[in-house]
């Protein structure tokens, strides 16, 4: 586990590569003046947070979505905390497409409560069955084109299942962020994803685990590529619908439960460059 340095400014800043951010342990050390609040966004300038004096904290968060925002107000300070090896989801563009089959009526959802496959149960405006799709993109990756990959995994925390439906994972095949453009299941369809692709068949756990290697190097070769360039994850239910059935998959991908892992060559991770992973 990586450690990561901050000298603190004038501005909030929080960490996007927490190990938890709803448990954080740090260090501050100097002589400045350091102040912390937790907040939900981005702090306003004239917000004032509580005083912090040099030492080493552990800090629990009041609840799931706040963050712990820190800044110096008067003289100099730096903060020391443990990074996440994983490439952190881009968490305010990822979510679900749909459309039922006419199609007539689609949307793009924002969620971290992600849907893929089909329900033919659920009463909703338009014809059953409808059919979902996962669109779950990191943050800028820090992954180099010239990069060596020695192993890439994927890891999804399921919140619901049915057992022997088959998601298939690609990404979309671009070095550069494709999220205007998806609105729909149509948009999303329509965006050029890798040849290489995982499937992965539900069991009884609600962790799988898979081997993305082959997509995430696929995308290395892509024009254009470079270390500010962002993994764009697809992900399907490769069956079909089940009459009077609702046999969607939900998927919890929040950071500390569902988390792409990138480690090269060398043993390490690419480090997503500021203001990504690590950068105020």
């Amino acid at each position: 586990m990586a450690t990561g340095t901050l000298g603190l400014t004038t501005d909030w800043w929080t960490a996007s590569d927490w190990v938890d951010p709803r448990q954080i342990a740090i260090t501050i050390t100097g002589a400045g003046v350091v102040e912390y609040l937790w907040e939900i966004g981005t702090p306003a300038g004239a917000a004032v947070g509580s005083p912090i004096a040099a030492g080493t904290y552990s800090m629990t968060g009041p609840e799931v979505g706040y963050n712990c925002y820190f800044r110096v107000t008067s003289g100099s300070a730096s903060l020391y905390y443990s990074k996440s090896s994983q490439t952190p989801p881009e968490s305010t563009k990822a979510g679900y497409a749909y459309a039922d089959t006419g199609p007539t009526t689609q949307a793009f959802v924002l969620s971290e409560i992600i849907l893929v496959g089909y329900d033919d149960l659920t009463a909703q405006s338009g014809t059953e069955p409808y059919t979902y799709a996962a669109y779950y993109p990191t943050v800028a990756a820090g992954l180099a084109a010239s990069d060596a990959v020695d192993v890439a995994y994927l890891m999804l925390r399921l919140g619901r299942w049915t057992r022997g439906r088959t998601l298939q994972v690609t990404a979309l095949k671009y070095s550069t962020d494709q999220s205007s453009g998806i609105t729909s299941l149509t948009t999303l369809n329509a965006k050029t994803r890798t040849t290489a692709y995982t499937d992965i068949t539900l069991a009884a756990s609600d962790l799988v685990t898979l081997d993305v290697t082959a997509i995430i190097e696929e995308l290395q070769a892509v024009s254009g590529w470079s270390t500010d360039s962002p993994i764009q994850i697809h992900i399907r239910d490769t069956g079909s619908a089940a009459t009077g059935l609702d046999v969607t998959t939900t998927i919890d991908g929040t950071r500390t439960r569902s988390q792409l892992a990138i480690l090269l060559t060398s043993g390490d991770s690419p480090e997503p460059p500021d203001p990504g992973t690590g950068g105020p």
